[in-house]
């Protein structure tokens, strides 16, 4: 499972991260990917962010643009506590969280999507 994004102001909170870790335990996942908490804001997204902030929530864009500016990585300003919470729940319930040794194991799988070149001789037209 990838953990993202993690919203500042929105959905960065001990009870948010713990219910999710929680679910994602009583389904039995393998493991959770997090690269932290936060998100990325690339040149062109963060406009359509900022859009829908303020379409949808009343004068977050401005906190945003207050606390954030145009920086690419938004981090979370509980962001340490939140990391902390995440691995100790992790480790909790038995998952593993090393983003290496997911991508690891990703590679474990055959992969199925093997394409072929259609032919017209292998159809079977009569």
């Amino acid at each position: 499972m990838w953990l993202t994004p993690i919203l500042p102001f929105m959905n960065d909170t001990e009870d948010n991260i713990s219910g999710i870790l929680h679910m994602c335990t009583e389904v039995k996942v393998y493991g959770v990917i997090c690269f932290g908490m936060g998100l990325t804001l690339r040149e062109g997204n963060r406009e359509y962010f900022y859009e829908q902030l303020d379409r949808l929530f009343f004068r977050l864009k401005e906190k945003y643009m207050q606390t954030y500016g145009n920086r690419y990585i938004v981090e979370s300003s509980d962001s340490d506590r939140l990391m902390k919470l995440f691995n100790q729940k992790c480790s909790e319930g038995g998952m593993v969280h090393n983003n290496e040794h997911i991508f690891q194991y990703l590679h474990t799988f055959e992969e199925k999507n093997l394409m072929k070149q259609l032919s017209i001789f292998d159809l079977n037209i009569k």
